[in-house]
């Protein structure tokens, strides 16, 4: 890998490409401006990582299946260089 891919961030989850695909339940308002976009992204800074997330994987109980990704960028902090 060379530096500029190392410094390059990237992409772990996306939305779905289908607007209609997105809801689940309740209200989406703009999502043709989600489909196909990044949710989730692990971005290089100077010598550590910052794992930013497009959506809010500890929202009340709603989100329940997406509490693993957080917990697991906490846990594995000094292991995200893959």
């Amino acid at each position: 890998m060379n530096a500029r891919e190392a410094t390059r961030a990237k992409v772990i989850l996306k939305y779905h490409e289908k607007a209609d695909s997105l809801l689940v339940s309740g209200l989406l308002a703009g999502g043709d401006e989600l489909a196909g976009k990044a949710a989730v992204v692990d971005a290089p800074v100077g010598k550590g990582h910052v794992i930013l997330f497009g959506i809010r994987p500890m929202w009340r109980w709603e989100s329940q299946g997406s509490f693993a990704m957080a917990l697991n960028a906490i846990a594995n902090w000094n292991h995200l260089d893959f």
